[in-house]
């Protein structure tokens, strides 16, 4: 899906691809979370968001019920990606933040960072390179 290194914009007929912004990508390069395997997509059926093999998350356009841009993470923001009770950071910069609220849950596919199990979603902020534009793009079909 993430296949090389693909830059904002167009990816596919309806779909448009968002790259995840790192101040400093080396060390999560080095565990596999870097730029080339990381990304959101967005297409007019969902959202899909990937870093690395750490964290995969579908989300359908129908659950997403607000975006906001710069949330306000109280110090919460860390690199990499974090969850507790429902709330999910996928970061690699305190830049470009946007917060998604999300109902109903839902659930992450196993991977490393959610022990292989399948953990639930009901908030997700990303540090993304263009979050107005990923704001724009669920705000213009009417779905946020």
């Amino acid at each position: 899906m993430w296949g090389g290194s693909v830059k904002n914009g167009e990816r596919g007929m309806g779909t448009k691809r968002f790259a995840i912004s790192y101040d400093n990508a080396w060390l999560l390069t080095v565990i596999g979370m870097g730029p080339r395997s990381s990304g959101v997509e967005v297409d007019s059926d969902g959202i899909r968001v990937r870093m690395g093999s750490a964290f995969r998350l579908d989300i359908p356009r129908s659950s997403v019920r607000s975006v906001s841009r710069d949330p306000a993470l109280s110090g919460e923001a860390g690199w990499g990606v974090h969850g507790l009770s429902g709330r999910w950071l996928v970061t690699g910069s305190s830049n470009g933040l946007v917060e998604l609220a999300i109902e109903p849950p839902c659930y992450t596919e196993r991977g490393l960072s959610t022990l292989f199990r399948k953990a639930k979603v009901t908030s997700l902020a990303l540090s993304l390179a263009d979050p107005d534009g990923f704001v724009a793009a669920l705000e213009t079909d009417g779905h946020t």
